[in-house]
């Protein structure tokens, strides 16, 4: 289980995405194209250690009431898999590119619905603004990529002598690039776009051009629905794992407790921060444990995978009764999510979300600036935990209906509390929508 938040999401950009615009109804499990070896991946983790298991732990307690809770929800099809790759081209079209490249990651297990390995051997995908999407892997893994596509994939494999920079440019070239501007996926790696600048000097190679963003930032009702089933499935865990806490139950067998809770009802690809009295101060985890105590504050972020989506929510409750200080900055943080939920709808601007939150807890004494409030309101979210659009100062980008956010609001006071409170948000047509229930009240923090 992920101890912290940061480890989840090095673990999440790990993994990447692969396969056609069409693939089968029911996807085999993820295969790695050229997987990681394990001392690479202890390297790579903070502090060395390795992903832990996410295989349920038999000693966990069982919750069947939670069984088949994400049952009945389908994952994303074939039609709407060709359906994205026809708004990438049409992004790219419109703004003046010759097409998308990709490398193995997120976004091509978005567009294509396939998960590979990154590895130092790029495997690279091509979509023109008109023509046969193409797959550029190493030559000898040509075969078992072949496994994920369907008949008649064009696949382009490059030899090890070679590199795949100037056999990929060479292929952008004879697929029709006309005016030398090729959207690239921002998150490719720079060595890879550095190789594909240096093999096509004529060619733009552009991490700016905005398409991948503006195709993956809105989602469709398919989408909308896997997220509100993940995230409801994930309230519920929570709220059944919170009856289980006892007095002197440490942070780390609460996280255990959250997680099987979560397994049972149907999650996968776990992790949960959980955080006890002054360690909640810290947003993001400490490595220190402790024993949940009367009268302090519990702080529990965390989430899981549906269908290749991610929930998240965060709830802060006591044990017992507290002192007035600790009510008085939860209630506070109930009223800065109502004030940033009066701007999440269309037309507003990021910014303004992030502005209403910090104007309530000014108004409360706890500063108009990151004095308490450290971090952004919140973040945009689909099959990445972060991802656009970002609910922060400074952004000006326009809400839409589609787009997913948190509103997260909190307030941290080093070596005495922490609270936050976290849901998952949807612009409508006429508003928002948020997934699941709101915390109702300091005493009653699970709807």
């Amino acid at each position: 289980m992920f101890t912290t938040r940061r480890d989840f999401l090095w673990w999440s950009t790990a993994v990447a995405a692969a396969t056609a615009a069409c693939r089968r109804q029911t996807a085999p499990p993820p295969v790695a194209v050229t997987a990681p070896p394990d001392d690479e991946s202890a390297a790579l983790r903070p502090g060395g250690a390795k992903t832990p298991s996410l295989e349920p732990d038999s000693a966990a307690p069982a919750f069947p009431e939670l069984a088949g809770f994400c049952d009945g929800v389908p994952p994303i099809g074939d039609a709407e898999l060709g359906s994205r790759v026809e708004n990438a081209r049409r992004q790219a079209r419109d703004r003046g590119y010759d097409g998308v490249l990709l490398e193995a990651g997120v976004s091509m297990r978005y567009f294509t619905g396939v998960r590979l390995w990154l590895s130092e051997r790029p495997v690279l995908l091509w979509i023109p603004v008109a023509g046969d999407v193409v797959w550029v892997p190493p030559a000898f893994e040509e075969g078992s990529l072949r496994e994920r596509l369907p008949s008649g994939a064009t696949v382009r494999g490059w030899q090890e002598h070679e590199g795949p920079y100037g056999h990929a440019a060479g292929l952008v070239r004879d697929t029709g690039a006309r005016r030398g501007k090729v959207a690239l996926d921002p998150v490719v790696r720079s060595f890879v776009s550095h190789g594909l600048a240096q093999a096509s000097p004529g060619t733009v190679f552009d991490p700016a051009a905005g398409v991948v963003e503006a195709c993956r930032m809105r989602k469709s009702p398919t989408e909308l629905a896997i997220m509100r089933r993940a995230n409801e499935a994930t309230q519920a865990s929570l709220r059944a794992a919170a009856g289980r806490l006892t007095e002197g139950m440490t942070q780390s067998e609460f996280r255990r407790i959250v997680r099987a809770a979560q397994t049972a009802a149907g999650l996968t690809d776990l992790w949960a921060l959980v955080l006890f009295g002054p360690n909640a101060a810290f947003p993001h985890g400490t490595e220190q444990d402790r024993a949940a105590t009367r009268g302090e504050l519990i702080l529990v972020d965390t989430g899981g995978e549906l269908h290749g989506y991610q929930s998240d929510i965060t709830r802060s409750w006591a044990l017992g009764s507290v002192r007035d200080e600790l009510r008085r900055a939860w209630e506070t943080v109930r009223a800065a999510q109502d004030a940033a939920l009066t701007k999440m709808r269309p037309g507003a601007r990021c910014s303004e979300a992030d502005a209403a939150a910090r104007s309530v807890l000014a108004a409360a004494g706890y500063g108009a600036d990151y004095e308490r409030l450290t971090h952004r309101l919140g973040h945009g979210i689909g099959m990445q935990i972060h991802e656009h659009p970002y609910m922060v100062r400074g952004n000006d980008q326009v809400l839409a209906p589609g787009m997913t956010m948190s509103n997260e609001p909190g307030i941290y006071v080093p070596g005495s509390f922490g609270v936050r409170l976290e849901d998952i948000v949807a612009i409508t047509e006429d508003g928002h929508e948020v997934f699941g229930r709101r915390a109702p009240s300091f005493e009653v923090p699970f709807g």
